[in-house]
């Protein structure tokens, strides 16, 4: 008899082999691999659990890529609640993963990406000119900038940072002390990146982060 783990190998080595296909039935697992369906089914039900496969009524189980932001996003909300200091870790993990894929960022962006950030730039700068905060264009700025790196995993961590900076409770955190400012920093930052010039790029988004890093400062003294 085959230990659980090395039915679980088993099942997974047909998970692998079926990407992009619909994964046999319980039953046909169980005959090919000549174990129980209570035991498939609790080991496809882990990789359910896990995001590996997805199962729709009717159709069936299939392979899909796996989607951690929502996992991040539920146990760090509670983390981030026993103990709001952590959210200085969240910042320089987030601020570690954006200037890394920033180069690729940089040379992967099309023109019309370019005109987008520009018509945000241009809503910061009016909303700066109101006295109003601009968190969502700040939030589209930044996942224009990185939409084309092609890099799964970090689309899913930008996506879980940004929702946990959105439920942390005190906004401040997110909005800015000078409106004005940021929003100049957005507009040379756009102009770096129009240029493909990664140093400059680089010094400005690590003006915004430190931007960050200061009000979160000011929270914890509070």
């Amino acid at each position: 008899m085959d230990s659980k783990e090395e039915q679980q190998m088993q099942v997974m080595d047909i998970i692998v082999r079926s990407v992009g296909k619909r994964l046999p039935t319980e039953k046909n697992f169980a005959e090919k691999l000549g174990i129980s369906r209570p035991a498939v089914r609790e080991i496809l039900k882990g990789f359910e659990a896990n995001g590996i496969i997805s199962s729709t009524k009717g159709s069936g189980r299939y392979v899909q890529t796996p989607d951690v932001s929502g996992s991040i996003v539920d146990g760090w909300t509670v983390l981030l609640k026993i103990e709001p200091g952590l959210l200085s870790d969240l910042l320089e993990v987030r601020s570690t993963v954006e200037l890394g894929f920033l180069e690729m960022a940089i040379e992967s962006l099309k023109i019309k990406d370019l005109m987008k950030m520009r018509d945000l730039v241009e809503r910061m700068k009016v909303l700066a000119s109101l006295e109003e905060n601009f968190i969502d264009e700040d939030k589209e700025f930044h996942n224009l900038l990185f939409s084309r790196v092609g890099n799964v995993l970090l689309d899913q961590l930008l996506r879980a940072f940004w929702a946990l900076f959105e439920r942390i409770g005190d906004d401040s955190v997110l909005k800015s002390v000078d409106l004005v400012t940021s929003a100049q920093i957005h507009e040379k930052l756009l102009q770096a990146i129009s240029s493909k010039n990664l140093e400059l790029s680089r010094k400005l988004m690590e003006e915004q982060f430190l931007d960050i890093e200061n009000r979160l400062k000011k929270i914890k003294g509070r």
